[in-house]
């Protein structure tokens, strides 16, 4: 025990030297940290945080190690294990390593569910795992994987402890050290392998300033309180003896799928947007329009409009202090330069001199999209309500068709399922103040505000809308002649780098959620293994 903590002690200080390099600040409430520390000595913690970059776990271990809070116990992608000496160190730290799939292993799936239901039945140290299952490329927040919260809860339906506590946390980066592989990644590029080499290479990034990142630890769930309210009953499985173990059921599954979208909501709710977001959503405006050089007066001016607007809508923006406009612009370099008293948005910018030329005009388009879209959890039920305003339309179809909206796109966005109705209700009281509802039509008038809001949801809407035209002009509908959607989705790209050259188009994540979308609308049929996609005869 006291060579485990000279081990988390020394790598502590080593962090914190880093942390001090490469980081303006790291924002942390203290009330929200001592909460969480008694909490983390009633009942079995589990610690939730969103992923967007290989720093996250090591941020929320040192600062639980910071605050003197037991070091969390980090279900890690066995990837890491094969790092020289890097392996080690995180398995002596906390970490123990699991496969990215299971498949039919069912000792292995045997041997890893007891190892982590025993950690929540000891209640040694908390759990740390990521609801999200991979680092999100996109900015945006990924559909939740089951299994891992399924394993983490069983102990609590088999009555073994009386309570587990349920830890969203929040972590909202400025800039993350991986932007440039993302971006690459979400034009096609395939991820490098994590190496100790890689690691040894990456020391350029202490030259670099990646700004502040802010830490909130969201609303801490009661799993018991929230089984009395939807009154699971933990005596069905009473009833199976005990050389049975008994699979999970119906009831359970819907609790555990509930409490998944329960902690992604708490972590958007949590997340911060900064000044560097709202300049890149502006930016894309512009540039869409073709001007890729704008006015410094001009562009601080419309940023300063935009986040007042974010504001008179409660959405969580980071506060601006002097030179804030600067600042955001380094944050989004070398994408972004300042030449002449103007933004110059560069078309070949650093990290792209291996693209072909299509694409290479479409990596600025991308990078700034991924950095707007961190903006978009806390408006897009807004944006979704514009732009079906554009056009006046009747209370009962304006619901049908924002319900209808929603669905297309919730692989793209988080949305609470059966929430549909309570999160239009909230948008239109949100948007009241400019609407014009009657009994008979509701209107959005022209106005800044209305262009603000589309501008954000129409890249996802026009790409969604040529990938579907595409699918259904080019899949089969038969099964035995179908392609999988891998092959079929860098199809899409090919065609969308031709069709709409520069644009946000050719972001696979886009399109692959395009495809799921149409899946969920009935059009397309994608088989579980994602090996044959065909067209449907609706």
């Amino acid at each position: 025990k006291q060579w485990y903590q000279r081990r988390v002690r020394g790598i502590g200080g080593l962090l914190r030297k880093v942390f001090r390099k490469i980081l303006t600040r790291v924002v942390v409430i203290r009330d929200q940290m001592e909460r969480l520390s008694e909490l983390s000595r009633q009942s079995p913690l589990l610690i939730m945080p969103n992923h967007r970059s290989y720093l996250d776990f090591i941020l929320v271990t040192w600062l639980l190690y910071s605050y003197d809070i037991k070091t969390p116990v980090i279900a890690a992608g066995q990837d890491f294990m094969f790092m020289k000496g890097v392996g080690e160190v995180l398995r002596r730290c906390g970490a123990y390593f699991i496969r990215r799939s299971f498949g039919k292993d069912k000792l292995y799936w045997a041997l890893f569910t007891e190892y982590t239901q025993s950690q929540v039945i000891n209640g040694d140290a908390p759990i740390e795992f990521f609801i999200e299952g991979t680092r999100s490329r996109t900015g945006k927040s990924l559909q939740p994987k089951f299994g891992m919260l399924t394993i983490t809860l069983e102990p609590y339906f088999d009555a073994r402890v009386s309570d587990v506590i349920v830890c969203p946390v929040s972590l909202s980066y400025e800039k993350t050290v991986e932007e440039g592989l993302h971006v690459r990644e979400l034009m096609g590029i395939p991820k490098p392998k994590e190496s100790t080499t890689g690691l040894i290479k990456a020391h350029t990034i202490m030259n670099k300033n990646f700004g502040t990142i802010c830490i909130k630890i969201g609303c801490c769930l009661s799993v018991h309180k929230m089984a009395q309210e939807r009154r699971v009953d933990r005596k069905v499985r009473a009833l199976f003896p005990r050389s049975v173990t008994p699979s999970v059921q119906p009831h359970e599954r819907s609790f555990v799928n509930e409490l998944a979208y329960r902690v992604l909501t708490e972590q958007e709710r949590g997340s911060v947007t900064f000044p560097c977001s709202v300049v890149a959503a502006t930016l894309l405006r512009h540039m869409r329009e073709n001007k890729w050089r704008i006015p410094l007066v001009k562009l601080r001016k419309e940023v300063e409009w935009a986040l007042a607007f974010l504001a008179s809508l409660n959405c969580p923006t980071f506060a601006a202090g002097e030179g804030w406009l600067e600042h955001a612009l380094e944050m989004l370099s070398p994408v972004v330069a300042v030449s002449g008293g103007s933004v110059v948005v560069r078309k070949e910018p650093e990290g792209c001199e291996h693209l072909s030329k299509s694409f290479k005009l479409c990596y600025s388009f991308i990078s700034l999209g991924r950095r707007r879209n961190e903006l978009m959890h806390s408006v897009v039920s807004l944006t979704l309500l514009s732009t079906l305003l554009q056009h006046p339309k009747v209370p009962s179809c304006l619901k049908d068709q924002f319900l209808k909206l929603r669905q297309v796109l919730s692989a793209e966005f988080i949305f609470m399922p059966d929430a549909g109705e309570k999160d239009l209700h909230s948008a239109l009281r949100s948007l009241a103040p400019r609407l014009t509802v009657g009994s008979t039509l509701c209107k959005f008038p022209p106005c800044p505000e209305r262009a603000f809001l589309c501008s954000l949801v129409r890249p996802f809407l026009e790409t969604y809308l040529t990938s579907w035209q595409f699918a259904l002009s080019y899949l089969p509908r038969t099964q035995g002649h179908g392609q999988g959607v891998g092959e079929f989705t860098r199809r899409v790209q090919t065609y969308l780098s031709v069709l709409q050259s520069a644009t946000e188009a050719v972001n696979l994540s886009v399109i692959e959620n395009s495809l799921v979308g149409a899946c969920r609308m009935g059009y397309l049929h994608i088989s579980k293994d994602k090996s044959n996609m065909y067209c449907t005869d609706r």
